[in-house]
């Protein structure tokens, strides 16, 4: 039997509900007498359009309301995202659910939990040109990939060629660097790359290439269909400030829902961070986020974080498999719901 994580929500709302009464937690957005709790998040990448929604709710007192001081700092990747959030240096996180999978199947006493899922669409993709585009797996026989050495797309690709009977050592698969990715596929060096398409596709755009000249294939087309970038907190974090991570939640939920309804405040507030990022581009960027890998039909009819617990435990399988995990979590060791806002804060019909 599929369970879905609003269910869940609905039977642990019973049990927030008698932690409140008991003083456990306190209600979200009460007046508080005590000073604002100081947070710092670590962002699942630099600052840019991706993370905008975070500097919205800073500048518009989204947070603020919800008694919390909130810093936002970029980062290199999910990867270091966890790993601070793993070692105490920050409370909260954005990272990739797939990186914290594999966190967790190498350090699973250290592991952060994933305490809200927000991208309901793994963004990774095989990524190519139109001038000679790849639409199916069967399309990168022969052909020249690049790959990256750290990311989750790249590392749990043969686990998916395996189940799509694909031999690996028909695709030429190159190791490059990140920094070079953009460049090697202009120059034809490399014939598609794995990438995060709201990363890549607003990269290339702003090197000249038109949206239309890009063709992506999504792992969920041939057998991945976890969910991105998620809100993860430490087991410390949980059991000694519960009630933080409670409004630290609604806060980052009323984030993206504000922020898909005001979109030009939530590109200025970025833009405030770094005044060097392209308005458009960063725009476009963010638009493309919660366009298409947030308000699924899915997002749009069950909310913000919904998701059906069968693709958490496929998903596991897949990344256990792919990545050699040594120890195989489980979805009750990955996931926190305790935490999830109510239905009516997470909407983004």
């Amino acid at each position: 039997m599929v369970t879905k994580l609003f269910d869940l929500t609905r039977r642990q709302t019973l049990l927030s509900g008698a932690a409140a009464a008991a003083g456990v937690l306190a209600p979200a957005t009460r007046a508080f007498a005590q000073s604002a709790d100081a947070v710092k998040l670590a962002l699942e990448f630099r600052i840019y359009g991706g993370n905008a929604p975070s500097f919205y709710a800073i500048e518009r007192g989204i947070f603020k309301d919800l008694n919390l001081n909130v810093t936002a700092d970029g980062s290199s990747g999910s990867g270091e995202a966890i790993t601070r959030v793993a070692s105490g240096a920050y409370e909260f996180g954005l990272a990739d659910a797939s990186a914290v999978v594999e966190f967790a199947g190498r350090n699973p006493d250290a592991a952060p939990k994933i305490i809200m899922p927000i991208f309901d669409v793994f963004p990774a993709v095989v990524l190519s040109l139109k001038r000679k585009p790849i639409r199916s797996l069967q399309d990168l026989v022969g052909a020249k990939l690049g790959v990256g050495t750290a990311d989750a797309g790249s590392k749990i690709l043969p686990a998916l060629f395996a189940r799509n009977n694909i031999d690996p050592k028909s695709v030429n698969r190159i190791t490059l660097d990140v920094k070079l990715r953009d460049t090697m596929l202009l120059r034809g060096d490399v014939d598609a790359v794995i990438a995060f398409d709201y990363t890549a596709i607003f990269n290339l755009m702003d090197n000249g290439i038109p949206i239309e000249d890009v063709t992506l294939l999504y792992y969920h087309s041939f057998g991945f269909n976890f969910f991105g970038n998620s809100l993860i907190t430490s087991p410390q974090m949980i059991k000694d400030k519960p009630d933080v991570v409670k409004r630290m939640a609604l806060g980052i939920a009323r984030s993206w829902t504000g922020a898909h309804k005001n979109r030009d405040q939530a590109t200025e507030a970025v833009m405030k961070r770094d005044k060097l990022l392209n308005p458009k581009i960063e725009r476009a960027r963010m638009d493309w986020v919660i366009d298409r890998l947030i308000r699924t039909e899915n997002v749009r009819k069950n909310g913000l974080g919904a998701f059906e617990m069968k693709r958490v435990e496929e998903s596991i399988g897949v990344l256990a498999d792919g990545l050699g995990l040594p120890v195989r979590p489980t979805p009750q060791s990955l996931l926190d719901l305790t935490f999830m806002p109510a239905a009516s804060d997470r909407a983004m019909g």
